[in-house]
């Protein structure tokens, strides 16, 4: 794709010392991650990418609708038991959350608070050209609405290309916005639900959690913001010395907690016990705020994503005009369940391996599967229940923007790699609270965050290190 000379100047001009630049900045804003508890800096493009700013309007104004979709379906318990239960015999996460969404559902005087992230591409049907940025249009990858990571992280990124932009190219618009305000703001209104004078935000992580400098940046806002208090500790801790009490509310280390934030227990493998079910479902039942609520964590599932589009449900929930809004950001999604329509939908894949991609209900990144293995395990789970865990979607196709990368190391001097073919993925931050009664009092997009990949690789995951932070500019 060819962009704009003056991009072209600031991506061949770059050097050793612009690199280092982007590090301290970082390094001075806490933009890093832990490895191996080493700080370092995030790995970041070199220029924001360029979207059509039409086309991320249109995206931003389906959002509320869409989290309106999420909550409204999720207190539907007919619904989410048939979304789910074909899919119990082989996916044990989906069964047990289905268990506890039964025994919770209809618990009354429970606080919700949502803090999303909703992953898409822009799909184009022509990703090389030069028309690739306004040709298409964004659809959905995934809703992220458990452990939406890189909040605070994405704000710092943003800060950088905005000063870049001002100094270089300043006639670029971005999409500039706080991030974070929006969302602390959404947590402070629950927070003050629950109206509970010195109750803490609590933060259940993973041991070897890498994104301290994430979390770090919304705790510092939370207090200084609001003077809420906050409190780390892994779901292990949380087990043993969490104290539910007679009225059904939960204290640790002294302090009552007004708000359960999962930073992990998104996969079957975090329940290592029975006790780690028997704390969720303690940790739903009682009068905090979870985020996710069980409601949320079983939408969550990547087979909500398809159900959505069957005939009639999103009418169910939304005007017309807001299930027309919705399903123009949504790419096509099939199930796989063994018999003739599922057998209809992986011939799709059989017929056009490249224009499709098995999915399964997991999160995180790297488990996706493409081409010849997407054949190969539709040819193995051929008339097997095990089908009934998987998706298939339509392969999205993102332009391809060059730039450059500027990546980190712990202890070590940033490098700058070479101009080369990138895809971004945007995500765009929501904010959904209601309170006990279901009076929605916050629906909002907080602001966006992209993270790019090199043009070649499948996979994009910052977890898995292949792919980096990102921003927005508008190309239009």
């Amino acid at each position: 794709m060819k962009l704009d000379e003056d991009r072209d100047r600031v991506l061949n001009s770059a050097d050793q010392g612009t690199a280092d630049q982007y590090q301290r900045f970082l390094c001075n804003k806490g933009g890093c991650f832990l490895t191996q508890g080493i700080p370092r800096a995030i790995n970041v493009t070199l220029l924001p990418t360029p979207v059509s700013e039409s086309a991320y309007n249109h995206l931003v104004n389906a959002q509320e609708p869409l989290n309106k979709l999420i909550e409204l379906s999720s207190r539907d318990v007919a619904f989410v038991t048939r979304t789910i239960e074909p899919c119990t015999k082989v996916d044990y996460l989906a069964k047990r959350l289905l268990d506890i969404y039964k025994l919770c559902v209809l618990d009354e005087n429970q606080i919700t608070l949502g803090m999303y992230r909703h992953d898409y591409m822009f799909h184009s049907p022509n990703p090389t050209g030069d028309d690739a940025l306004h040709n298409g249009a964004f659809k959905m990858v995934e809703a992220n609405l458990m452990s939406a990571a890189l909040l605070g992280t994405g704000t710092h990124v943003m800060e950088l290309h905005n000063q870049v932009l001002a100094r270089e190219l300043p006639e670029r618009k971005q999409p500039y916005k706080k991030t974070l305000v929006p969302m602390v703001r959404g947590i402070a209104s629950a927070w003050g639900l629950y109206d509970r004078p010195g109750s803490v935000f609590l933060f259940l992580v993973a041991p070897d959690d890498f994104n301290w400098f994430d979390q770090q940046k919304m705790i510092d806002a939370m207090w200084d913001d609001y003077g809420i208090i906050s409190m780390k500790m892994t779901y292990e801790e949380f087990m043993e010395e969490g104290e539910l009490s007679s009225d059904n509310r939960y204290y640790v280390r002294g302090k009552e907690i007004a708000i359960f934030y999962f930073r992990s227990m998104w996969n079957e493998d975090h329940y290592k016990t029975e006790k780690h079910w028997e704390t969720r479902l303690k940790i739903e039942r009682s009068k905090a705020v979870k985020v996710p609520n069980i409601r949320h964590q079983c939408i969550n599932l990547k087979y909500f994503q398809q159900a959505f589009l069957n005939k009639g449900v999103m009418e169910k929930y939304l005007t017309e005009g807001e299930s027309k809004l919705v399903k123009s950001v949504f790419a096509e999604l099939y199930q796989l369940a063994p018999g003739a329509e599922g057998d209809k939908a992986a011939q799709l894949a059989f017929d056009d391996p490249r224009g499709w991609v098995l999915k399964p209900s997991r999160e995180g990144g790297g488990n996706n599967i493409w081409e010849e293995e997407m054949l190969e395990k539709l040819t193995q789970l051929h008339d097997s229940d095990e089908r009934e865990a998987f998706v298939l979607m339509q392969r999205l196709n993102a332009p391809h923007v060059p730039n450059r990368v500027v990546r980190s190391g712990p202890n070590e001097r940033a490098k700058l790699s070479e101009t080369f073919d990138t895809t971004a993925e945007l995500g765009l931050f929501c904010v959904y609270v209601a309170d006990s009664q279901e009076k929605v009092l916050v629906n909002e997009v907080a602001g966006p965050l992209i993270r790019t990949k090199p043009a070649a690789n499948n996979e994009g995951g910052i977890a898995i290190g292949i792919g980096v932070m990102d921003s927005v500019v508008f190309a239009d």
